[in-house]
This record gives C-alpha cells, sequence and structure tokens, in this order.
C-alpha cells in the first residue's frame, strides 16, 4: 500500500492537531487498508521531513502527500514544495507525489452548509444571515476563492445572500460582515468557518463576533467525515495520474 501523507498546517492549539488526527482517524477506521500518516507544515510534530523519511526508512518507494489545504496561497505553492525537495535529496528513492489541495471540494461546501443546520438553523428562515469566514491571505486573488463558496454554503435555502469574512490579512472583517448582515435585514445570525479546525485564531474571531452580535457558532470542517473522503479522492486521483491505481 502506498502511504498516504497527510499534511495540516499546524498550530499552537493543541485542539487543532486533536481535530484533524481525529477526522484522519475515523478516515482509516472507513479504509483499514490505508497507510494514513500525519504530517504538519508548523508548530506540530511530527513534521513533513520526519515522516517522509520514516515512510522512506519502512522500505517505500512511493508515497502521495495531500495537503490539507483549503486555499492555495503560501502554504501550498512554497512552503510544502520546498519541504518536498529537501525530501527528494535525502530520500532520493522515495518518489513523492503531491496532490491538489482539499480546496473548495463539493463534499466540503455541503459539510459546511451540514454544520449550519446542526445547531438548529431553519433552512427555510429568509431572516438568517451566514457570515462564512476563512483565515485570509495577502496573495493577490487568493480569498476570491472563499467568496466564491459563500453563494454555495447557502445554496437551496433561504437564507439572505451571505457575507464574507477574514480572520487575517483580508477585509472585511468578522464584525463588519455582521454589520453588513443586519443592515441587510438579517434577524439570525450565523458564524461558519471555511477552517479545518479549531485554535486560537477562531477563538479571537468568536470573540470578536460574539461581542457585537448575538451570533450562532457552528462546527469546523473536520468534526464532519466529508474531510476523510476528500483526502481520499485526493489520493485515489494522485495515484491516477501516476498510473498505480490499481497497484495502490
Amino acid at each position: 500500500m502506498i502511504p498516504l501523507v497527510a499534511v495540516a498546517h499546524g498550530s499552537r492549539d493543541p485542539r487543532s492537531a486533536r481535530a484533524v488526527a481525529a477526522a484522519l482517524a475515523a478516515l482509516r477506521a472507513r479504509h483499514p487498508d490505508l497507510d494514513v500518516r500525519l504530517a504538519f507544515l508548523d508548530l506540530n510534530t511530527p513534521s513533513v521531513s520526519q515522516v517522509l523519511d520514516a515512510v522512506a526508512a519502512d522500505g517505500h518507494r512511493r508515497a502521495v502527500v495531500v495537503p490539507l489545504l483549503l486555499g492555495s496561497a503560501f502554504h501550498a505553492r512554497v512552503d510544502l514544495p520546498a519541504l518536498i525537495a529537501e525530501s527528494r535529496i535525502r530520500n532520493a528513492h522515495l518518489d513523492v507525489v503531491v496532490s491538489d489541495i482539499l480546496g473548495d471540494d463539493p463534499l466540503l461546501v455541503t459539510a459546511c452548509r451540514d454544520g449550519i443546520v446542526s445547531t438548529g438553523v431553519p433552512v427555510d428562515d429568509p431572516d438568517v444571515g451566514v457570515a462564512l469566514c476563512a483565515v485570509g491571505s495577502r496573495r493577490p486573488g487568493a480569498d476570491a476563492a472563499t467568496r466564491g463558496v459563500a453563494p454555495r454554503v447557502t445554496a437551496g435555502t433561504a437564507w439572505r445572500r451571505p457575507a464574507v469574512c477574514f480572520a487575517t490579512a483580508s477585509q472585511p472583517s468578522v464584525t463588519v460582515a455582521l454589520e453588513e448582515l443586519v443592515r441587510a435585514g438579517a434577524r439570525r445570525l450565523v458564524l461558519a468557518p471555511w477552517m479545518l479546525a479549531p485554535g486560537l485564531l477562531w477563538d479571537r474571531v468568536c470573540a470578536a463576533a460574539e461581542s457585537v452580535a448575538d451570533v450562532v457558532i457552528t462546527p469546523h470542517l473536520a468534526d464532519d467525515e466529508a474531510v476523510g473522503e476528500v483526502v481520499l479522492a485526493r489520493y485515489t486521483t494522485a495515484l491516477a495520474r501516476m498510473g498505480l491505481l490499481r497497484a495502490a
């Protein structure tokens, strides 16, 4: 079995690593034949380098790296490729293929909508206003994908036109987004994370939101089994590109 190395961002908040690890544990439980290994870009261990070195030490000649990232910004475009390049120097016999990021996969969009509904928010209530919050990026155009996700999350519901906000780097902030929804006539406010897992950054966003409004806060994407299924889809697509799907 070709190892699947799932690479998460990493966080100083232990809840983040636990949430990602739980999502991957659920994937293993559903697919016990998979060799799934978790690595982190920063702040947590094991690192990407440590996991790929271990894969090579175990005698594997191939590995598929699946970035657990929702956006194609600095970590996907610079950090991870640099780490893979370093690993290839140390482990010349290990063929490492990097899959597409998780991105705005339809399963994740549905998981976000389901998370809102799970809090008791009716899908037919036109007084509901949803603010979708992502981390944000300084790379020009990187936040456009999040803006495109928001209307897909509310599609098929009676909720008002959603607002998008960002935790860092980008505008608008969560408070501005919630105020925008109130001006548009929303009477029930929902804050939904377009983020995989909880952390200190999300805590600050929630505190800012709750300081200005009575808001319903929904679960993170990692709480839904859809994350594992998208990881598996990225893995199998990468294997197909390698011509190794049957061999896996």
